[in-house]
């Protein structure tokens, strides 16, 4: 009998197994149908690697054959190579990278470009960029000056040279933030390869690149394009954070690529754990030098390599802090943009580094050098401190109390274990080392090979702990430091959270269905300088999740969301407006946001409302029925309540809470707490005999200080309670509220839902997707689309309500911070409920 379930097991998994490979073929036939040249290329590639592979004779001494350049293609008379060279990569890394940018960027470039225009410039392009690049490689090559920095001849083999091309050329009918987010990105990836690396293909890739934005350019001319709103706050972050990117990361290019051939691979020098030439010519210069060389020499691997490049590591550090507009990220990127440019100066002023001259004399080499180490770190800096106003988000004073404590007693910490270590372990020294040696070598370990400058011979140990010690006590306090600074780009002030009476003085003047959501606990406010327009947010972690539609007088809409968008880049936040409707969702767009729609609204027009008619019999029964059996719906308040009602009403919601063992939610769903507003109504179901059966809690709305709408909110009864318990409060509530002045009442919004109207996308976005996909999946947690059901009982109007982001890159936090401001208080336990219920409603 045991083995019987496992038997039909079986079959079930293999069936699921074929439901999913069979998925996974289906949509990689869709997406090779919409993107043909994008596949045909990526097939191309792979089919000559499988050939080299089967026969050998790729990347291997005939390989030259196929590659382009000045004496392959023109002196040899190899015209093949001009395709060849656009086609063969030339080592599986290169085949793995083209293939990888062929299904992502070339296909997005193709769906820009339409697959006709694609296919044309990917020859064309690619051409085009092998051509100008062959020419101007052979013109610096004639340069006699230039020859030490010009790669020699070694035909290149590069596919993604037509990638390059094709794709600049494609963000001319992108939308303007992706238009300049790939060229940025692109350019100065580029450009890093070129400048540091300076290999051939490198130029080559950059001169199809620059053909392809001209051409990309006069392609889309006429075209319509949108302005993109945005704060130039965030461009300048952007663009100096990615500067000094480049610079901390070109160097590390250079030294990858075997020290580099680019016009500023110089840089390098100051970076290198030890000096080739110097020890090659140890036996005739001075021995305090050879024996620091020595030193060097012997103590080189892994752990003093990441010491050298410390200072790149920083200066990537501050990049991404730059991005965020942290301060302590500019003060992080000045020190050790100062500090690189000025220790080259004076090492090469005491004799300790050494740049050699070019055969020609010139002297070309001393200004590649200058410009390199010097002009570009010390100009990147002055900058930086010019621009100081866009980096206003400091650190708390406890955050920075906290990460100069942490610093200062890993210093101590390892300063101290390092010395005891070296002292005890004297004899695996070349040398007996004195307490003043021992101190001098402790402060020289915290420091990168090129910011030192020791007195006196320096010692250094050969073997055992004490080399050990040598090689890793400043890699590990550089790695504490550097997780420190992390930590405290994420601890910043916070504004202040605003004046919550000013609120709710606006939603008196009118506001829509849901702004009262805005006066809940947890929320900040935003005001404009006039103080007449407001918006309501939470932050979580770094997002600014707006609730509800802004609160601004006619016409001043778009100007609030564009201010309190430029109020969250200044903070180094991302902004997101949650359930909001149409007409925000539409003033958003025209500032180049983007949408997806998170939940329905249904609303009740009250005017000239009856339940009469066979309509309204799913109501009506309820209503009747109720009625006759004795219940009443008492309106009150929180504060209106005796002992023994709240003590009622408590019990309730423990019970449903309890009922589900899942976290419970909020953030756009009420609790108890929101109960106690003293402008908020309760609806009472009360049964003959004084007991309270359920609760309904109702929201105010406002038009020019009068009460024009109500907007349910808490809705609970008791599992044992009639059935028919919250029609007959909806229903009671309609009919009261119509009688006193009412216009509208919104049943709220259902989260995840669509409107039965709404049609259906057979393929719909990524994004949009997953909610469809979640919503059935928490449907038996929390039953969101058994209540909207519930609600079209009372045939509502439907209104759609989004989630409006700016960035698709943000995504991924605003996802999360949805997710954590739903349910910020969940335990372990209930988070593995959740996740259970959830799995077992997708299955």
């Amino acid at each position: 009998m045991s083995d019987a379930p496992a038997a039909s097991a079986a079959p079930q998994r293999g069936r699921r197994t074929r439901e999913r490979a069979g998925a996974f073929l289906r949509a990689t036939g869709r997406y090779a149908m919409t993107h043909p040249v994008s596949m045909a290329f990526v097939v191309s590639v792979v089919s000559v690697v499988s050939a080299a592979a089967l026969t050998g004779t790729l990347w291997g001494e005939d390989a030259s054959v196929w590659g382009a350049g000045p004496l392959a293609t023109f002196g040899a008379g190899r015209w093949w190579t001009l395709v060849t060279a656009l086609v063969i990569p030339d080592s599986p890394v290169d085949a793995v990278v083209s293939v990888t940018l062929g299904v992502t960027v070339l296909a997005y470039a193709e769906r820009l470009l339409g697959s006709r225009r694609a296919a044309v410039l990917l020859g064309a392009l690619g051409l085009a960029g092998l051509l100008t690049g062959i020419g101007l490689h052979a013109a610096a090559w004639a340069v006699t000056d230039l020859r030490p920095v010009v790669a020699a001849e070694v035909p290149v083999l590069d596919p993604t040279t037509s990638i390059a091309g094709v794709v600049m050329a494609a963000t001319a009918f992108a939308p303007t933030l992706w238009r300049r987010r790939v060229r940025l990105v692109g350019f100065a990836t580029l450009a890093l390869f070129a400048l540091y690396a300076g290999d051939a293909d490198s130029w080559y890739r950059l001169s199809a690149a620059v053909i392809g934005l001209v051409v990309g350019e006069v392609l889309a001319r006429g075209r319509e394009r949108r302005a993109w709103h945005r704060s130039s706050t965030r461009e300048t972050r952007t663009l100096l954070a990615l500067v000094v990117a480049v610079v901390g990361s070109g160097p590390l290019v250079a030294l990858i690529s075997g020290g580099g051939r680019g016009p500023l691979s110089l840089v390098v020098d100051a970076y290198t754990q030890y000096d080739d030439e110097l020890l090659a010519r140890c036996g005739r210069v001075s021995s305090s030098v050879c024996d620091e060389q020595l030193a060097l020499l012997m103590t080189r691997g892994l752990g003093p390599a990441l010491l050298a490049v410390t200072p790149l590591v920083l200066m990537l550090v501050a990049a991404w802090g730059l991005r965020l507009g942290r301060r302590a990220a500019l003060v992080l990127a000045v020190l050790t943009l100062v500090a690189s440019a000025v220790i080259p100066v004076v090492s090469l002023l005491d004799g300790r580094l050494r740049i050699d001259p070019w055969v020609d004399g010139s002297g070309a080499e001393y200004i590649l050098w200058a410009v390199a180490t010097v002009v570009i770190p010390v100009t990147l800096a002055i900058v930086l401190v010019l621009a100081r106003d866009r980096f206003p988000i400091r650190a708390t004073r406890g955050a920075a109390r906290t990460v100069a404590a942490v610093i200062g007693a890993a210093f101590l910490a390892c300063a101290t274990t390092f010395f005891v270590i070296e002292a005890l372990g004297r004899r695996s020294f070349d040398r007996d080392p004195s307490v003043l040696d021992l101190a001098l070598l402790t402060l020289r370990r915290f420091l990168p090979p090129a910011y030192t400058n020791p007195v006196g011979a320096a010692t250094f140990p050969h073997h055992g702990p004490a080399l050990f010690a040598y090689q890793w006590v400043g890699v590990l306090f550089w790695a504490i430091a550097i997780a420190a600074l992390l930590w405290l780009f994420r601890r910043t002030q916070r504004p202040d959270p605003g004046d919550a009476r000013l609120y709710r003085e606006l939603l008196l003047r009118g506001g829509d269905t849901l702004g009262f959501l805005g006066t809940w606990a947890g929320n900040r406010h935003w005001y404009s300088d006039d103080r007449a327009c407001a918006v309501a947010y939470r932050l979580v972690g770094e997002v600014a999740l707006a609730v509800a539609d802004p609160l601004a007088p006619e016409g001043r809409r778009p100007e609030t969301l564009r201010a309190f968008s430029d109020f969250c880049v200044e903070h180094g936040w991302m902004p997101a407006f949650y359930s909001v409707h149409d007409d925000t969702a539409a003033d958003l767009e025209t500032l180049g946001w983007r949408n997806v729609p998170v939940g329905v609204e249904t609303v009740m027009d009250l005017p000239g409302l009856t339940f009469a008619g066979k309509a309204w019999q799913k109501v009506r029964q309820p209503l009747t029925r109720a009625e006759r059996e004795g219940y009443t719906a008492v309106w009150t308040r929180w504060h209106e309540l005796t002992v023994a009602q709240a003590s009622q009403v408590v019990a309730i919601d423990e019970e449903w809470v309890a009922d589900r063992a899942l976290p419970e939610m909020g953030f756009t769903l009420g609790s108890l707490e929101e109960l106690r507003d003293r402008d908020v109504r309760l609806l009472l179901a009360v049964g003959p005999e004084g007991r309270i059966e359920a609760v309904t809690s109702w929201m105010p709305s406002w038009t020019d200080g009068a009460v024009t709408g109500w907007t349910l909110d808490f809705m609970r009864r008791r599992t044992d309670s009639p059935n028919g318990m919250m029609e007959f409060l909806i229903a009671k509530a309609a009919l009261q509220l119509q009688a006193e002045g009412a216009v509208v009442l919104s049943l709220s919004g259902a989260p995840l839902a669509e409107a039965p109207d709404a049609p259906i996308d057979g393929d719909p976005a990524p994004l949009r997707a997953l909610l469809r996909w979640l919503a059935e999946a928490l449907e038996p947690a929390y039953g969101f689309a058994s209540l909207f059901r519930f609600k079209g009982k009372f045939r509502p109007r439907y209104r759609a309500l989004t989630l409006a982001y700016r960035d698709p890159l943000h995504l991924p936090a605003i996802g999360a911070a949805v997710g954590r401001a739903y349910v910020p208080d969940a335990s372990r336990r209930e988070i593995v409920a959740l996740a259970r219920t959830a799995w077992e409603g997708r299955r």
